[in-house]
């Protein structure tokens, strides 16, 4: 179709339109950003953003702008021309290094918005024209067309507003379903949309104004940020700008007792030149030859929070916003200023605790040069992520990112520490209470009973001796004729004793046969070995608990908290070791409840203790947390950590190799077989060599009972 001069014909069907336009936002505000972006293109210093939803089915949204403005023949050769790289024909560096578009096809926001839009432009030198494209009649194979339109006969609502400007472009939707936008929503729209861009480095100005009610006047505001600096526990900033600034010296972070909560943590400033953050490299083209090298940076702040519940974050800072529209604990990714990706967490699938309590805004614009090739997916709202440029941004935030986390979670083991010094002298101020109270009701009591007591003396030395008379007559005939209730609960202790003795006896009988026909193997002396160790170490644990334990010693499995358990048996147990302290954390108050082997479960924590102490370690922590996939417990010891000598950390877990003097391999061995074998997980070492030694267990299905 040829253009003529009241219709503009687009080079695409309304099929191949409304397809693209459909498949390129996820969401309302994704394509509002994009129309905000070409105005900022057009070197608008400023552009409005107008919501009328009264009617909520049939909102009206009016986007515009003081920029450049387009005549008949720049709507006709570059806005009806989709796909047109627009950068190509700047030759101002300056502005062309600032455009945030590159493929032409930002205009389609506006059919994912409405199936009827008005487009109406002034130009510097005085040409006004107004536009229609209207695709709610027509068939799939018509072609697009804009057809011109009376400036008079738009219903602009902001005229006022648009008249103020003497050149500029404005996009009118009509009929804009916002049906499922609550108050929520709207609440958080202003921080939302400022999210799409770098506001704080933008030439220009982002303002909206948002109708629903009648009696509502029409007042634009700035866009603002919503984030809570204040709640950061610690903090990441490469940029020039006074991020810094907004942070707190101190926050509180939240404890189950009260004054612990009110105690101030210092907030941590990370170190940026401990990071590499810029360089030069050379990237494959989609052509397969090389790039000179080119100049990258990652650039922009990361924060981890000091909590992500709303109730405990806004005591910090009462900006922290939450919901269904907004979320905090994101990483945004800019490109030229222009949000590229809202969480690039996503891609570098970090799954230890806290990393959902990492924010941060970055920039990485090599990911949109002219010099390479397009990236971005389909929907225009990500990046393809085995490109060797993200594979290079995902590799500069990892040790950034671990770093803020291993900060986040010394504190919460730092707040763990203080929570037990605390409960330790509350019971030591109960028991002298307790102490002073009971030897004063016993004085009253051995007062009062000193005159019967001398009395009674005489009698009961006469008693003690016909009873020790009758029981030797009586041990004469009998070992014993009863048993009472203590040695029944004995007997049952130690009936897992038997059970393990008599599978150690019955493995000991078999391996005897086999070496009478000469049929013992090396291998068979291997098997021998495993299960005598492993039973053995299953009778020094119930000897362990035996004793004491509440639920029934005499059964091999019980039922009730994982977590409960191990923080039980740390600390009535293992705390009486002096070599080394162990400190059990449960991470917000976590739940793991099976069915579990008490035995099993301690012969992995003895195991850990036990290698811990032998490479000089003074201090073991506990965390068990449940997370995104399973439940997790990891062992984390400042020991010696493992010889650098070990190139495969995996070998540990054999049977029979030992790594230091008095070591024999068997222990993390029984851990590997008792985790994969009998949980159903897995586990790992994560230790670097020489930096304390590290044990991560991972069980993928959590019971949340």
């Amino acid at each position: 179709m040829k253009n003529t001069e009241n219709s503009i014909y687009f080079n695409f069907s309304y099929f191949a339109l409304k397809l693209l336009g459909k498949g390129l936002y996820s969401n309302h505000w994704s394509a509002i950003s994009e129309l905000v972006a070409n105005g900022l293109d057009a070197q608008a210093s400023n552009v409005k953003i107008y919501i009328n939803m009264i009617d909520k089915k049939h909102s009206v949204i009016e986007i515009f702008d003081n920029g450049n403005g387009m005549g008949y023949q720049d709507i006709a050769q570059k806005y009806a021309f989709l796909g047109q790289n627009k950068r190509i024909n700047i030759t101002d560096e300056e502005v062309k290094n600032t455009l945030m578009g590159r493929k032409g096809i930002g205009k389609l926001a506006a059919l994912y918005l409405s199936n009827k839009y008005f487009l109406i432009s002034k130009t510097n030198q005085g040409e006004v024209s107004a536009w229609c494209l209207d695709s709610s009649n027509v068939g799939d194979n018509d072609i697009p067309c804009l057809e011109r339109y009376s400036v008079q006969d738009v219903d602009i609502e902001c005229k006022k507003e648009w008249d103020m400007f003497s050149h500029g472009t404005m996009i009118k939707l009509t009929n804009v379903d916002l049906t499922n936008f609550g108050i929520k929503t709207i609440d958080a729209l202003k921080a939302r949309l400022a999210d799409f861009y770098l506001t704080d480095s933008l030439k220009g100005t982002i303002e909206t104004c948002i109708v629903d009610d009648v009696n509502l006047e029409i007042v634009f505001q700035n866009i603002e940020k919503s984030i809570a600096f204040k709640n950061f526990y610690a903090f990441f900033d490469n940029t020039n700008e006074n991020f810094i600034g907004q942070l707190s010296n101190s926050i509180r972070m939240k404890s189950s007792i009260e004054c612990i909560s009110e105690k101030l943590r210092d907030v941590v400033l990370v170190n940026t030149s401990n990071f590499v953050t810029s360089g030069k490299q050379k990237f494959k083209k989609a052509d397969g030859t090389m790039t000179g090298n080119l100049q990258y940076e990652m650039t922009g702040w990361i924060g981890i929070h000091s909590s992500i519940k709303k109730d405990e974050a806004v005591l910090n800072d009462e900006r922290f916003l939450k919901n269904k529209t907004y979320r905090p604990n994101q990483l945004r990714l800019y490109v030229r200023k222009k949000l590229a990706v809202e969480n690039f967490l996503d891609y570098i699938k970090n799954t230890q605790a806290f990393s959902n309590y990492i924010e941060g805004e970055i920039s990485f614009d090599i990911l949109d040069t002219d010099e390479l090739d397009d990236i971005a997916t389909s929907n225009r709202q990500g990046f393809i992520e085995d490109d060797e440029r993200v594979q290079l941004l995902k590799e500069i935030l990892k040790p950034i990112i671990n770093h803020l986390i291993k900060l986040r979670i010394k504190i919460a083991n730092n707040i763990a520490q203080d929570e037990a010094e605390y409960q330790a002298e509350r019971e030591r101020v109960l028991k002298e209470a307790e102490l002073k109270k009971s030897e004063e009701l016993d004085k009253e009591r051995k007062e009062k009973e000193k005159v019967i007591q001398e009395k009674e003396d005489a009698e009961k030395k006469i008693d003690e001796l016909d009873t020790n008379l009758k029981s030797e007559k009586k041990r004469n005939y009998f070992l014993f004729d009863a048993l009472d209730e203590k040695q029944i609960d004995f007997a049952k202790r130690l009936h897992m004793l038997k059970i393990n003795t008599a599978i150690m006896s019955k493995t000991i009988k078999s391996n005897i046969l086999k070496l009478q026909k000469g049929r013992f193997k090396e291998n068979d002396a291997w098997d021998y070995f495993k299960k005598m160790s492993y039973f053995n170490a299953r009778n020094m644990a119930v000897l362990e608990y035996g004793g004491i334990a509440t639920f029934d010693p005499g059964e091999e499995y019980t039922t009730g908290d994982l977590y409960a358990f191990i923080a039980e048996y740390c600390n009535k147990i293992l705390s009486r070791n002096d070599a080394i302290k162990v400190i059990p954390q449960v991470v917000n108050e976590a739940m793991y409840n099976i069915k579990f082997v008490p035995q099993d479960i301690i012969i992995i924590l003895d195991n850990v203790v036990s290698n811990s102490i032998k490479h000089k370690a003074k201090q073991l922590n506990i965390n068990m947390y449940n997370d995104i996939g399973g439940m997790y417990i990891d062992f984390i010891d400042d020991g010696n950590g493992i010889n650098s000598s070990i190139k495969n950390v995996n070998e540990l877990f054999e049977f029979g190799k030992g790594y230091t003097a008095m070591g024999t391999g068997v222990g993390l061995y029984h851990i590997k077989d008792i985790v994969e074998n009998k949980l159903g997980g897995k586990v790992s070492i994560l230790s670097e060599p020489n930096k304390g030694f590290t044990l991560s267990i991972k069980v993928d299905k959590v019971d949340e009972k």
